[in-house]
């Protein structure tokens, strides 16, 4: 008998999916990895949450039938402890100022009762087995108020009473006594009115009115007890942050504590901010060039007159501080080099709507205009906001691009004018879902449509005579339109600060150029369609952890993203209005991109006065770009560990010293990996380069901070492989395109100067200088070290109450930067606004000065200049109209999606 057994052939499923496993083998390699480090970071987190577990009785359901009456925190620990196993573990010291306590005689939980008991003081309990430990609140206590009781003599007045209560609920928060040396301290968790009573058996007592607002810390003047005051005096204090803080990983600028926190755009307030450089083009970090831009952490990927417009919807009364982070954590995403700053809004006050109406109108050569509306509405669940925005900008350029060698040279002059009506919408909900979980979403839509038409001549020969003039005129348009999407969730895993956050989003831009011209000279005639789309999508998902623990805060997290381009770009020959596809200089171009991360930081006060914060960051990159019609795929995967370190040291109350560092990767942005040409005439365009590779830096800063007001920078930038242009001449051609040839060191300082010097003149100056050095692969390009240095005034005058003027001065000097030489720059601007119908109405004229932008790209065969004059001589006048509960504001969602900014 024979018996056989067949092999069964592998299936179209067993295929495809044995085919995808070995195509993306790396990635599934990396995901593994990444999957490790997350699973023991989540195992160590868990460990570390379950500290909290416990074992027997279980204070959230065990039950207690208790009931105080004028009596102290510890009686009612005791009658807790009689009916229960547990066991109550605290310090005699903190409790033994909590006495007259009362509370009715109900049954409740072991929690509830505690919550009774422990409401409105500066102490947390958690259960931990058979144990319930009774501590100070770090979390939650953020005020702290320090003083000395003396007499006449000024000599310390010890054991006096100090009692502080808090106005709203006519609670005492605390009492105290003074030490030996007649010194006291108190807590306090809420902003608000206190009243804070020091009394002592011989002395009369004496009552202060303290207001809390933004400083943590409340050192008071010696308080002076006299025996013979025979009535209770008051005396009124209110506390105020500096305008300049130094914190462990970023600066801290309180617009609050300004003239510009009042009656003024958030584009306005930002150009007295330190550190930053603002214009109608964006803004950028003084001495390291464009920066993202976050509100309450949640990125602005917006770029240009739209940043400047979303900006402009914001009010200065609305934003608490401007957190400037000149080398971001290990949190935020390692792309770029240059920073981020983060304006924090301030919190929900009031329940019910608010909202802001504003016009502006433009004159320089034409007249623009932008309008803006924004409005805000908040319930005890929902907390909402929606802004609108309609523009229409209509400008003029004149640029002259001259390439000169020995003996050819290329002239050109180009004037172009452009009119890009243009509408942005946002919407962000959050509701509350229960006092543990939030959940939210934020939808932002744009659409604008550029249209330019332009007229240029590109004159070729030598220095001594013309061979040939190209003329072209064109007609261009940019029609953009945008959507962002961000679903959020919020975990907050107790009231110690530990949190959970996740979000989804989900980005799509689809920017077209079509570009229409027609080239003519002596012996050329041609008339094309340059045709330039893109879609980009863009989606990524992350999870961030927040631990506080009284010997450190921990923070970590894991995040991917997913990135697609699908590019065309499609080139016309138009004979007798018939296109032409020209196949040779079109092209397609599809690009996928896998980002993974995941990240881990801690942060610890060392002691009083020293305070240290490192973390690392790995991201794992996988590239895969084709053009189909080159038949030309390129492939790349690589990863990168990205360490970050800070420490802060408080010398004294007016000294504060910072050292830190990053490492830092700039990706470059998609469309220029696109390896197509794009023509401006028929011999002049720009190609892509798929073949470009990241640029890494080192960032290493050290900071001196005195008395909050003068500020002293000292930075060094180690960057390789930097992304930099390359134009080359082929007889008439003229290439633009772009390669990692560079390798740059920076040396830099920065100083700047913040002082209110009256009541009604306000100063904020700055100056930085760097020197650079820089070495090239391309023997081609000769590089020149050189410096650059730049310096700003700015000054805001209070006039009355209700009028305020600015005036502010900035220039840059002539500078040298690898093999481009940059020329002197300055701007300046003045302005007022005038606050009129119980302060709801602002009025506000301004006008601005700018000078044209112009520089040297020196290569070894020739050198080009160009020199762009934006026309920068304009007025504004703005009206802005405020309605609804002044202290109403929007969703205040932290939400990072950094990915979106390479798809500009």
């Amino acid at each position: 008998m024979n018996i056989s057994a067949k092999v069964r052939k592998p299936g179209g499923l067993y295929t495809r999916l044995s085919g995808a496993i070995e195509l993306n083998k790396p990635f599934i390699f990396q995901l593994m990895r990444v999957s490790v480090v997350v699973t023991l970071i989540i195992l160590t987190t868990f460990q570390l949450l379950l500290a909290t577990t416990t074992k027997g009785q279980n204070m959230h359901s065990d039950m207690v039938t208790i009931g105080l009456r004028d009596e102290s925190l510890a009686s009612g620990l005791k009658k807790i402890e009689q009916q229960t196993s547990l066991r109550f573990y605290y310090r005699k010291a903190e409790i033994k100022a909590l006495i007259g306590l009362n509370l009715a005689l109900e049954n409740r939980t072991i929690e509830q009762t505690l919550q009774e008991l422990l409401q409105n003081t500066f102490l947390s309990f958690r259960q931990v087995e058979g144990n319930i430990l009774i501590e100070r609140n770090t979390v939650q206590t953020n005020y702290e108020i320090k003083g000395r009781v003396v007499d006449v003599n000024h000599k310390s007045i010890a054991f006096a009473n100090v009692i502080i209560k808090q106005v709203a609920t006519d609670k005492i928060i605390q009492s105290a006594q003074t030490d030996t040396g007649g010194r006291f301290r108190l807590t306090a968790t809420e902003k608000g009115d206190y009243l804070i009573r020091i009394s002592e058996v011989s002395k009369d007592s004496l009552s202060l009115a303290l207001t809390l607002a933004d400083m943590r810390t409340v050192q008071l003047p010696d308080i002076i007890l006299n025996a013979s005051i025979k009535q209770l005096k008051q005396v009124t204090i209110t506390s105020k942050a500096p305008v300049l803080e130094r914190k462990v990983d970023r600066w801290i600028f309180n617009l609050n504590n300004t003239i510009m926190a009042n009656g003024s755009s958030l584009f306005e307030a930002l150009q007295v901010a330190p550190f930053l450089k603002v214009s109608d083009n964006g803004v950028s970090m003084v001495g390291k060039g464009g920066m993202g831009v976050m509100v309450n952490e949640k990125i602005i990927y917006l770029s240009g007159t739209d940043l400047t417009n979303y900006l402009k919807t914001l009010r200065s009364e609305s934003v608490e501080k401007i957190e400037i982070i000149t080398n971001p954590p290990a949190k935020y995403e390692a792309q770029g080099n240059a920073g981020l700053i983060n304006i924090v809004l301030k919190k929900n006050e009031s329940l019910g709507w608010s909202g802001s109406l504003s016009s502006t109108y433009r004159k320089g050569v034409y007249a623009s205009y932008n309008n803006n509306a924004a409005l805000f509405f908040r319930s005890k669940k929902v907390n909402s906001s929606f802004t609108f925005n309609q523009s229409n900008y209509h400008n003029i350029l004149n640029d002259s691009l001259n390439i000169i060698g020995n003996p050819s040279q290329i002239l050109s002059n180009e004037q172009r004018i452009s009119i890009t009506p243009g509408l942005q919408a946002g919407l962000s909900i959050d509701y509350e879902l229960n006092k543990h979980n939030n959940i939210g979403i934020i939808y932002n839509i744009s659409h604008s449509k550029e249209k330019d038409t332009y007229v240029n001549n590109y004159s070729y020969g030598t220095s001594n005579t013309v061979d040939s003039v190209l003329n072209t005129k064109g007609e261009m348009s940019r029609p953009l339109f945008a959507q962002t999407l961000n679903i959020y969730h919020d975990l907050k895993i107790d009231s110690a600060g530990k949190k959970l956050s996740s979000s989804v989003n989900f980005f799509t831009n689809r920017p077209e150029i079509r570009n229409s011209f027609v080239s003519e000279s002596a012996n050329t005639y041609a008339s094309v369609q340059n045709n330039n789309l893109s879609k980009y999508n863009i989606w990524s998902i992350q999870s961030d952890l927040t631990l506080p623990y009284k010997w450190a805060k921990i923070e970590t997290g894991a995040k991917f993203a997913n990135y697609n381009n699908n590019a065309s770009v499609a080139y016309y020959n138009n004979i007798l209005d018939d296109l032409l596809l020209n196949q040779t200089r079109s092209n397609d171009f599809d690009y996928t991109e896998k980002n993974l991360a995941a990240y881990y930081s801690m942060e610890a006060d060392l002691s009083k006065k020293w305070t240290a914060k490192a973390g690392l960051r790995y991201e794992y990159t996988m590239t895969d770009g084709y053009s189909p019609t080159l038949d030309q795929r390129n492939k790349r995967n690589y990863g990168a560990l990205f360490p970050t370190t800070y420490i802060v040291y408080k010398a004294d109350g007016n000294n504060v010293f910072s050292l830190n560092y990053s490492r830092r990767i700039n990706r470059p942005g998609l469309a220029s990996l696109n390896p197509f040409d794009y023509y401006t005439n028929i011999y002049t365009y720009s190609t892509g380069n798929p073949l470009l590779l990241p640029s890494y830096s080192n960032n290493f800063e050290l900071n001196y901070l005195y008395k909050s007001m003068f500020s002293f920078t000292v930075f060094t930038q180690h960057a390789s492989d930097v992304n930099s242009l390359l134009t080359t001449i082929e007889g008439p051609l003229v290439v633009s395109s772009r390669g990692n040839f560079l390798t740059r060191d920076n040396v830099g300082a920065y100083v700047s100067f913040n002082r209110a010097f009256f009541n009604w003149w306000e100063n904020s100056s700055s100056a930085s200088f760097f020197y650079s050095s820089s070495k090239s692969k391309i023997e081609a390009i000769p590089i020149q070290n050189g410096t650059s240095a730049s310096f700003s005034v700015n000054n805001n005058f209070k006039a009355t109450k209700l009028l305020n003027f600015y005036l502010n001065y900035s220039q840059s000097l002539p500078s040298t930067s690898g093999n481009t030489y940059t020329y002197s720059q300055r701007d300046f601007r003045v302005g007022a606004r005038l606050k009129l119908l119980n302060n709801n109405l602002i009025i506000s004229p301004s006008y601005y000065l700018g000078t044209v932008n112009k520089y040297d790209a020196r290569f070894s065969e020739f050198v080009q200049t160009e020199r762009t004059d934006y026309h920068y001589k304009i007025f504004n006048l703005g009206l802005t109209y405020l309605f609804g509960r002044s202290k109403v504001s929007g969703n205040n969602k932290n939400i990072t999606f950094d990915e979106k900014r390479r798809a500009q």
